[in-house]
């Protein structure tokens, strides 16, 4: 990749890396493999424990994933050397939203030690114990994804002025009021008590960011995309 500036490694960083997670979150057991309402901490808890193997697998394949498109955005964020309000917002956003990538890809040991609570038989009620764990990763996942959305847009709206006029520039900046909005929407549904909420708008969010994701990636391989605006 010695070919590539920073801004085109970052982008099949952050390609690679996001296929990587997407598998190892569809390997997870109550998602694909036994799956089960995630409303229901016991049934998912249940499922993990009958499938051991592949939560590990699973959990493993999501962080490795998430440390890809992490390297892609401190690669991006190396990239911008705009030194106005451009480059803050390019820079700083990127920076927050590796932040939070790096703790929802650390929580997901929170699985490897639901599985062991249950088959080492810790405390006197391991499967309560167990989704005591789940509960409190979910509880983090509900923090950690709104700020990363957030972030995200932040630096999406910023890197607009580094684009050239037109469709990418257009699809950049619907993309990231999006994001900006799905924080707030995900900020609400933390209080709800059901998931459904969240799920719903987690996956539109996906769709969107998927679209903007392929957009960027042609402009990067354009070369449409200016690391300053001077």
């Amino acid at each position: 990749m010695s070919s590539l500036n920073a801004m085109q490694r970052g982008g099949v960083y952050i390609l690679f890396g996001g296929v990587v997670s997407a598998v190892g979150r569809a390997l997870k057991p109550g998602v694909l493999v036994d799956s089960v309402d995630w409303n229901d901490l016991d049934g998912l808890v249940q499922a993990m424990a009958d499938n051991e193997v592949l939560t590990h697998t699973s959990a493993v394949m999501y962080a490795f994933g998430l440390m890809f498109v992490l390297t892609g955005l401190n690669s991006v964020r190396n990239f911008v050397t705009d030194s106005g309000l451009v480059g803050d917002m390019v820079r700083g956003g990127t920076l927050l939203g590796m932040i939070s990538l790096f703790v929802i890809s650390v929580i997901q040991g929170l699985d490897h030690m639901a599985v062991r609570v249950i088959d080492d038989g810790i405390g006197s009620n391991p499967n309560e114990l167990a989704v005591s764990l789940q509960s409190a990763k979910l509880g983090l996942i509900l923090m950690a994804w709104p700020i990363l959305y957030a972030s995200i847009g932040v630096a999406g709206l910023g890197g607009m002025r580094l684009l050239p006029g037109g469709l990418h520039r257009s699809i950049q900046g619907i993309a990231s009021l999006v994001m900006l909005a799905t924080s707030v929407l995900l900020l609400m549904a933390a209080s709800l008590e059901s998931n459904d909420f969240w799920n719903a708008v987690s996956l539109i969010t996906a769709i969107v960011l998927a679209i903007w994701i392929i957009t960027l990636s042609h402009a990067v391989y354009k070369g449409k995309v200016s690391a300053s605006t001077a």
